[in-house]
């Protein structure tokens, strides 16, 4: 049976006088993709803020394995085994996609066989990476800096990793690849937060999806009941 990894309880964020979280309730299984899907302002990206200590929580608790974490500093939440692929991937456009990779590894920076090891990891999940690592990531494709962003967050060896719009901005085609990287990595036994403007895909990967609007969750269900949802296809499938 599978165990709770991640828990959310009332939890409320503010930027100034906006409330971009209104008390959120949420669980996260071990080894499970959860998507978060809604429109753009809904509270998504927040959310995932929240979780990495990227923003303050106003009110409210965050748990991982039953332990608080609310408002710890990011760098001891990546020491916890969270990682974080932000929206827009962030990169280091003129570093060389190894370096890039390296500078993921900084959790591990006392053990060199580790990292090794951990690139060495990196470059057989994504072969292309493999070919360009001594490329400046800057130039990259759209697609192939999703892929690095994505091996930058496993080269801290997570238990967790959220995952901030990976579609946005990519190829059709490249988006089936980084999709099928995504199910690879979560069947080595990874937990996966997916935020995802693209509702179907969203759906199609997770096993289980929150729908947030305007800061609250509205929605949730299993992903198989959620595609059959008469709101959900006429709001967000276009059906």
């Amino acid at each position: 049976m599978s165990k709770e990894i991640v828990k959310l309880d009332d939890v409320c964020v503010c930027y100034g006088a906006i409330r971009a979280l209104q008390g959120v309730s949420l669980s996260v299984e071990e080894g499970a993709i959860v998507a978060l899907i809604g429109s753009n302002g809904a509270g998504k990206t927040t959310l995932l803020n929240a979780l990495s200590g990227l923003v303050p929580v106003q009110s409210g608790h965050i748990f991982l394995r039953g332990e608080e974490i609310t408002n710890e500093k990011p760098h001891i939440i990546a020491q916890r085994r969270i990682a974080h692929v932000p929206e827009g991937r962030k990169i280091f456009s003129e570093l060389t996609v190894e370096e890039n990779l390296r500078i993921g590894a900084y959790t591990q920076y006392k053990n060199k066989a580790k990292i090794e090891q951990l690139l060495h990891m990196n470059f057989e999940l994504f072969p292309i990476l493999a070919e360009r690592r001594k490329q400046m990531g800057g130039s990259l494709s759209g697609g192939e800096q999703q892929m690095l962003a994505i091996a930058r967050g496993l080269m801290s060896e997570p238990d967790i990793i959220l995952l901030d719009e990976p579609s946005l901005g990519i190829a059709p085609i490249m988006v089936e690849h980084i999709f099928e990287f995504i199910r690879q990595i979560n069947a080595s036994g990874k937990t996966i937060i997916l935020v995802e403007q693209n509702a179907n895909l969203a759906l199609e990967t997770a096993s289980y999806v929150y729908v947030l609007e305007t800061g609250r969750i509205v929605n949730e269900n299993t992903s198989d009941v959620l595609i059959h949802d008469d709101t959900i296809q006429k709001v967000y499938l276009g059906l």
